[in-house]
């Protein structure tokens, strides 16, 4: 009787050890998922794609070990370390957005700022145009180069209506990065030109 009670204690006990020993960490799993697609969805992937892609590398470096303690009898699986990588999952993914909202802050305030630039430019630019000799030759190219201005403060324009907007700051530096770089250009052109001028 003794015999047969110790038995169905330790099968009791083998049942208990291979169920608690067998389960993956889902909750875990799921939490990590949660955490990468928050940090995408506040665009860490484009402003924070180094610890973006940590915490997703980490990710997948956690879910290839559960799958391969999965592959174990259940009575030799172990996912502590599963469970360590996933919960730095979350700690990376929440450094990503934290790097995310501090480059966008950043690239605000430079894109704020070639917004005044370039209004100065522009000014300046046109100012320039105005005063540049107007040959037969001159005529033509002076045309395209007030055109090119006139594209420039579009782009001024929609830059400073998306900012005003709230639309992607990455976006909206992109583009007027080389509308600043353009308008300096042709500031420097026209400068020649009319020193050219003065000296003939």
């Amino acid at each position: 009787m003794k015999k047969g009670l110790l038995k169905l204690v330790a099968f009791s006990f083998l049942v208990v050890s291979l169920a608690s020993c067998a389960k993956a960490p889902q909750a875990e799993i799921d939490a990590a998922n949660v955490s990468i697609e928050a940090a995408k969805t506040a665009g860490a992937d484009r402003y924070a794609p180094e610890s973006f892609n940590a915490a997703s590398e980490a990710l997948k470096t956690a879910l290839t070990a559960v799958e391969e303690q999965n592959s174990k009898f259940a009575l030799f699986r172990n996912y502590d370390a599963s469970k360590t990588t996933l919960a730095s999952v979350a700690t990376l993914s929440t450094k990503a957005v934290e790097e995310t909202t501090a480059k966008k802050e950043a690239l605000k305030a430079e894109v704020t700022q070639a917004i005044t630039d370039l209004t100065a430019l522009i000014v300046a630019d046109k100012e320039l145009l105005a005063k540049a000799p107007k040959g037969k030759e001159g005529k033509a190219a002076l045309e395209a180069i007030g055109q090119e201005i006139a594209v420039v403060e579009t782009v001024n324009t929609e830059v400073t209506a998306g900012v005003a907007n709230n639309e992607d700051i990455l976006t909206l530096s992109d583009k007027i990065k080389p509308a600043v770089e353009k308008a300096k250009a042709i500031n420097t052109e026209l400068t020649d030109v009319i020193a050219k001028k003065g000296k003939k």
